[in-house]
């Protein structure tokens, strides 16, 4: 597939598929799955998924992930089971960290844990602090901006299927 095809199909730029695919810029979890599925793949076929957590989970014992490409860290705080739709994260993204325009199915939930995050959708610029949040119908055009000096960390909870695990609860990957 040419950079265009792939990028018109997940919803992204061609700028952003040719930084990705030269290590310039890492994707987040939905827009590497928006690729994956424009490549008629599954985002488990790009990184080791992080186990299936029990139904609850611990901050002592919960592993960060390093995302594909490294541009960001996270934690897996969901689950999976039959009929669950929701996937919860704990994003850190490093200063001066920007994740290209995107557009997928879904809904994507934004609260800021630690310092400041800007989100841009439909063009529209929100600089989020700490207990602000931000609820939008993933379909629309959005990106992420660490914009400050200082790591952000960001509980992101969304529709998305990111860890390769059917309807079901069973493991994909």
């Amino acid at each position: 597939m040419t950079l265009e095809a792939v990028a018109k199909s997940a919803g992204v730029t061609t700028g952003f598929i040719s930084q990705v695919e030269r290590n310039i810029t890492s994707p987040s979890l939905s827009s590497l799955t928006s690729i994956a599925g424009a490549l008629g793949a599954h985002i488990t076929e790009f990184f080791e998924l992080p186990p299936k957590p029990s139904e609850t989970s611990r901050a002592e014992m919960r592993e960060i992930y390093a995302s594909p490409g490294g541009g960001f860290d996270f934690e897996r705080l969901s689950t999976s089971f039959p009929g669950s739709r929701l996937t919860a994260v704990m994003v850190h993204y490093p200063p001066a960290y920007e994740l290209g325009e995107m557009v997928h199915e879904g809904e994507e939930f934004y609260f800021i844990m630690k310092g400041a995050l800007t989100l841009i959708v439909d063009g529209v610029r929100t600089v989020l602090s700490v207990g602000d949040s931000m609820h939008f119908d993933s379909g629309r055009r959005h990106e992420v901006l660490n914009e400050t000096n200082k790591t952000v960390s960001v509980l992101v909870v969304n529709t998305m299927e990111l860890f390769g695990e059917d309807k079901d609860g069973v493991s994909n990957g």
